[in-house]
């Protein structure tokens, strides 16, 4: 054993090198793995059989499916790459795709060396140094030794060569060994990106090193890029220090989402802001909260006062700034999802541009789906390279349509590993809770406990239960299905559960973020079988006023899994006095005490334009699409896990407070409801704002006689101008901040639904640490671990969230694709500068319809007058562009 004192420099948050230092002991004996060997003490279940491959980082990262389809397994990895991958897989989906293969597939027997450790690693190329080591190695092996390193990198070839290393580029080794159908995942030759010119309006990028200076300067601004979905040739950035947007007229190679420096026009060239009649409230984008990536590092500017007088002209004389782009610092990381046309590939996210791809047989590409990697866009170009990535499946089928609208969404579709199959209890669904488990916890199988859920659920997180005390006292119970027991800590399951982080429910199906035998069987609240779950357990009086709440792991036993329907007719059957039907009454009239209690305290009771589709069963296309009808049930469940929500937020919070995720709810965005205001003001309505008590009763107020669906569509609008909830780490946010402004409450946590978020597998492990049934894991109570593992929750639930929107969107096109003449009442909603928009109740669709603006009030549409919120008829249509329905509306004259 031998001591060394390893240093490396490093830069803080301030950009300023530090040297970081640590005392390493370094060993001789970690092993090689070889089948066979004579003198390594073999440690690991893995055994690298002939050929052996080390790659470097360029290859891992770049050609990364050419690996996985290639005939290259028996690989070693070092633990130093495995490092700087992990470092880098919240980012990049390259260096995710990485960790995936080393981490979950056992059928390339990857074995990770840990170089760090390694008296043969040191003071030097630790890739080269571990070759050479393997090839004097073969002494002790049985057989001659069959060893290759491929890199890109041309000094280690040259090292290699001296060493008498077998070596190859990627490219080299491919043709040599490998099916030539894998030449197609190499890219662009050399010679096909030498001796260009540049084109028009492109040009060198400055370096990044002198693009920094210049942005500390104030000479240069930095943004991620955003382009519009519908005109690519319209970008922006927004600069968060200035809370200034610029206009970029010289994208200058640049994809959406990189992160550029961007260099300012002569103010000659910028515009003014044209003041247009024009209220609208637009559904969230994709793209709102694109420069929010709490992942990039803006440069701090060192002196701002020579750019005080020009922000102080933007904002006084409404000038629109633009400028062009000149350097990307970042590139977006992400794969693309699209089909080929020719040898050109069509993304089908409209926000980038067409690609060049090279391949050998376009022809077997065709009606195809296709996945690339983005290669380089070099000057001489008018589009960038890409490389092909996978072939998906066929064009137009549901199930790949479906596929594409996941990978687009950075949703994991990929079968879950060995090693997380692995830590599934062995019985399978024949698991049964074991006596000693049971006394570990309360016994309340013999309390009457039921499920309400939507119809065909199988991934059941909870059941209720009431029963009548004396004094006028009830107790209350909600049980959520324990999965914290079945997904341990830092196990290769919560590892995955923790990239995941949530399950996506698209129109037709779900992707789970855990394996089946959990979401559907043991976890799973279904009748007539014990469960374990964590109960919440309240005494409360008639009122619903709490008096005593208590916490604890559970066995349950569930009498019914009933649907929201079969509920509610189940209350409304006045012949139905079962033991059953009465617990479900008086947890109905305790959830309407809470709600008023809730709406007493300012919470909002908003709406949604959300769908339901009905399939035919021979085609299981769309037969039918409506909005969601909702009943008493649906709040019934929902106030008693909102309680159970904000009951275990409390609990956690005073036991851990610097470490516990929190759902935080900001204040809306008061620009667009002033709109509303003004809006609702000139109607003759009270809108007020200043508290959300006082925007809760303006919403009750605004009533229109025998017009049921205008009081939905205000609660819809006002929805749309609420802010994004988010998963904080309370270590990054004051008490006051943590406030949920939609509920009105001052702390609230997600607890209730672990079989789906990741989420409330960590609050369970809080909550259980707060009562002293376990120890809190040790990576739990690292503060800057709990605030990007919320970081990666918001982006997760964000992209999920847009991943159905984006399904739906997709079955609406399905549904009216072969329908003509589909004509339908709709409701005026908004005014553009030269259109209106309107939204067709029924289907809950939004379209614009060209027309002539009077003022803020009154339009005319083909002669007739309308003002705001008339309903009239429309002939509707449905494209798809980019995965977003395109809906095109026709006025229908009322002949009448």
């Amino acid at each position: 054993m031998k001591v060394q004192l390893n240093s490396q420099p490093r830069l803080n948050k301030r950009f300023q090198v530090m040297i970081q230092a640590k005392e390493v002991y370094l060993s001789s004996d970690i092993p090689c793995q070889i089948r066979g060997c004579a003198f390594c003490n073999q440690e690991s279940e893995i055994q690298l059989e002939n050929p052996i491959y080390m790659l470097d980082n360029e290859i891992l990262e770049q050609y990364i499916d050419l690996i996985e389809q290639s005939n290259i397994n028996n690989i070693v990895v070092l633990q130093s790459q495995v490092a700087y991958f992990r470092k880098r897989q919240q980012q990049s989906q390259y260096a995710q795709q990485v960790i995936n293969l080393i981490e979950s597939n056992f059928s390339k027997k990857i074995y990770v060396y840990y170089d760090e450790f390694s008296v043969h690693t040191q003071n030097g190329n630790p890739l080269i140094l571990l070759a050479q080591w393997y090839n004097q190695h073969r002494q002790f092996l049985k057989v001659e030794l069959d060893f290759c390193l491929l890199t890109q990198n041309y000094q280690m070839h040259q090292q290699s060569k001296n060493l008498n290393i077998k070596c190859f580029t990627i490219q080299d080794y491919v043709k040599l060994y490998e099916n030539n159908d894998l030449l197609d995942f190499l890219g662009m030759d050399e010679e096909f990106e030498q001796n260009q010119e540049a084109i028009n309006n492109q040009f060198q990028y400055i370096p990044v090193e002198e693009c920094v200076q210049q942005i500390k300067q104030g000479l240069l601004f930095e943004g991620r890029i955003s382009i519009d979905r519908n005109n690519i040739k319209q970008a922006r950035i927004f600069v968060k220090q200035f809370q200034l947007e610029i206009k970029i007229n010289q994208q200058n190679r640049v994809l959406h989402g990189d992160r550029v420096a961007v260099e300012l026009l002569p103010e000659e060239q910028w515009e003014l802001q044209q003041k247009q009649i024009q209220i609208t409230f637009d559904e969230e984008d994709e793209d709102d909260n694109n420069n929010t990536n709490t992942n990039d590092t803006n440069h701090e500017i060192m002196s701002k006062n020579h750019l005080q007088s020009l922000f102080r002209k933007v904002q006084t004389q409404n000038l629109i700034p633009y400028g062009k782009v000149v350097c990307v610092l970042q590139r977006t990381e992400r794969h693309f999802c699209g089909h080929v046309e020719n040898n050109i590939f069509v993304p089908a996210d409209g926000r980038y541009p067409n690609f060049i791809l090279k391949h050998s047989k376009y022809d077997t590409l065709q009606d195809k789906k296709i996945q690339v990697q983005f290669v380089d866009w070099p000057i001489w170009s008018d589009k960038p390279l890409c490389k092909l990535k996978k072939v998906l499946g066929k064009a137009g089928d549901m199930f790949i349509e479906g596929n594409v609208i996941l990978l687009e969404h950075q949703v994991e579709i990929r079968e879950f590993s060995h090693q997380v199959l692995a830590c599934l209890p062995i019985e399978g669904d024949k698991y049964k809770i074991s006596e000693q488990e049971i006394k570990r916890r309360m016994d309340l199988r013999d309390i009457l406990v039921c499920s309400i859920d939507p119809v065909g659920c199988k991934d059941i997180d909870d059941t209720l239960h009431c029963r009548r005390l004396e004094n006028n006292l009830y107790e209350v119970g909600v049980h959520i299905a324990d999965v914290s027991h079945f997904v341990r800590p830092d196990t290769a399951i919560d590892k995955e559960a923790a990239h995941r982080c949530t399950t996506v429910y698209l129109v037709d199906r779900r992707t789970d973020m855990l394996p089946k035998l959990l979401t559907e069987n043991l976890c799973s609240l279904v009748s007539n079988v014990d469960r374990l779950a964590f109960s919440v357990i309240w005494i409360m009086d008639d009122q619903a006023n709490i008096k005593d709440v208590k916490f604890g792991k559970s066995v349950i036993r569930s009498i019914a899994s009933l649907h929201y329907q079969q509920a509610q007719e189940m209350i409304d059957n006045p012949n139905d006095n079962s033991q059953l039907t009465q617990s479900i009454r008086l947890l109905n009239m305790l959830a309407k005490k809470l709600k008023q209690l809730r709406l007493d305290q300012g919470a909002l009771s908003l709406a949604s334009n959300q769908v339901k589709f009905s399939f035919d069963d021979e085609t299981h296309n769309p037969s039918d699409v409506r909005m969601y009808q909702l009943y008493e049930t649906n709040s019934l469940v929902e106030e008693f896990m909102l309680l159970a929500n904000c009951s275990v937020a409390s609990q956690i919070l005073q036991r851990f407070p610097s470490i516990s995720v929190l759902r935080r709810h900001q204040e809306p965005k008061m620009k667009q409801l002033k709109e509303l205001q003004i809006l609702m003001n000139d109607l003759g309505y009270q809108f007020s704002f200043d508290t959300s008590k006082l925007l809760s009763d303006s919403l009750d107020q605004i009533q229109r006689p025998n017009d049921s669906f205008f009081n939905k569509l205000i609660r819809m609008i006002t929805t749309r101008c609420m802010n994004e909830a988010l998963y904080v780490c309370t270590a990054d946010v004051d008490y006051p901040e943590l406030y949920h402004y939609g509920l009105a409450a001052e702390l609230y946590t997600h607890f209730t639904s672990p079989i789906r978020r990741y989420a409330d597998v960590l609050v369970h492990r809080l909550l259980a640490a707060s009562i002293d049934l376990e120890s809190l894991p040790p990576s739990m109570s690292n503060k800057i671990r709990m605030t990007r593992i919320c970081d990666k929750l918001n982006m997760r639930h964000r992209m999920a969230r847009f991943a159905s929107r984006a399904s739906s969107d997709y079955h609406t096109y399905l549904f009216f694709k072969n329908r003509s003449q589909q004509i339908d009442q709709a409701i005026i909603t908004g005014i553009l500068t030269d259109k209106v928009t309107v939204m067709i109740p029924r289907y809950g669709l939004e379209g614009t319809i060209e027309a002539q603006i009077i003022d803020r009030m009154n339009i005319i549409i083909q002669g007739i007058s309308h003002r705001i919120f008339d309903y009239i008829q429309v002939e509707v249509s449905v494209e798809l562009h980019s995965f977003h329905k395109k809906i095109h509306m026709k006025y229908i004259k009322n002949n009448n």
